[in-house]
């Protein structure tokens, strides 16, 4: 699947509401809904890939897939660890859990993860590339609309439920509280795409309501904006398919590129007590870019360089066979 620039679109303006909620939570006290955008474009982007390679080939290649993944989400990761570690900003009570990939539910038992905190949303997604797989190459294409569907509605009941005999720490960190948005995604990934009257409507609302307390985390309406924030998500994603514009534009698509960087570099700059905020954003933003292009991009030009010569090496293997033959 050729990359859609209007989804780095996405991903700019997902970050952009993150950032704003850790950088000042009296101005953006509902900023992070972010996450569960990032939680529906995964799914749409995860589900749309897997498809397309059910589809063409029949079956989902598992080690490329998780190949694909690891580079992309680890290396990044460890970088961060190992520098904050180096440097003595935290200590490994800090870093096993997120190195462990189990951060959510460490902080739900309590765990206090120092500038990893934010990195519990990685433990979420790595459950989700671990689990989702599996999932697609099980489902036959036929039943995919109504079985995702289906799962989807279930997960969205649980998590009704799970705000009503859960803590909200479990509510919010926990992966299977966490799947509705993801499904949500899932499912925009498989159902007929048309264009929808309303969605144009859905980045503003959005960006609005991370200015509204009464769905922060302050609030006794906290655990629902989840659903606010996911119904406008949705639809976000719909109108950058179908009416991109604006999110195309060379800034947007690069801040959506560097955005995982940014996502993991923010926080330690804006909560490390060293730097003004003022300070803080443009060194997140200068640590991002050299994520990218000192690390993330290189690793996915050698995976893709690996991958081509696996499928070229299995091509001559089973040419071969077939002239033995």
């Amino acid at each position: 699947m050729e990359r859609i620039k209007a989804l780095d679109g996405i991903r700019a303006v997902a970050i952009a509401m993150v950032v704003g909620y850790h950088a000042d939570k009296e101005v953006v006290p509902a900023g992070l809904w972010g996450v569960v955008l990032f939680f529906v474009l995964s799914g749409y982007l995860i589900t749309r890939l897997l498809c397309i390679e059910r589809d063409r080939h029949g079956e989902v290649e598992l080690k490329h897939f998780y190949l694909k993944r690891a580079t992309r989400l680890y290396p990044a990761l460890y970088v961060v660890c190992l520098i904050l570690l180096g440097v003595g900003l935290i200590g490994w009570s800090n870093a096993t859990p997120t190195l462990g990939l189990y951060g959510n539910y460490a902080r739900i038992a309590g765990v206090d993860l120092g500038l990893l905190t934010h990195t519990w949303f990685l433990s979420v997604i790595a459950h989700f590339y671990l689990i989702w797989p599996l999932v697609i190459a099980a489902v036959r294409p036929r039943h995919r609309i109504r079985v995702i569907g289906l799962l989807a509605v279930v997960a969205i009941v649980w998590r009704v439920v799970a705000i009503g005999v859960l803590s909200p720490g479990w509510v919010y960190n926990a992966t299977d509280t966490n799947a509705a948005a993801l499904l949500a995604g899932c499912f925009l990934a498989v159902i007929p795409q048309r264009e929808w009257r309303f969605a144009g409507w859905s980045i503003p609302l959005l960006l609005g309501l991370i200015f509204v307390p009464y769905f922060g985390e302050e609030s006794p309406a906290f655990t629902w904006g989840h659903f606010i924030a996911l119904a406008l998500s949705v639809a976000a994603i719909q109108y950058a398919l179908t009416r991109p514009s604006w999110l195309e534009t060379r800034v947007m698509v690069w801040l959506g590129k560097v955005s995982y960087g940014l996502y993991l570099w923010h926080y330690v700059f804006l909560r490390s007590g060293l730097f003004s905020i003022w300070v803080a954003l443009p060194l997140s933003v200068a640590a991002a870019a050299a994520s990218w292009y000192l690390l993330e991009a290189p690793l996915q030009r050698w995976r893709k360089r690996f991958e081509r010569e696996v499928l070229d090496s299995d091509t001559t293997e089973a040419d071969a066979g077939m002239v033995s033959s």
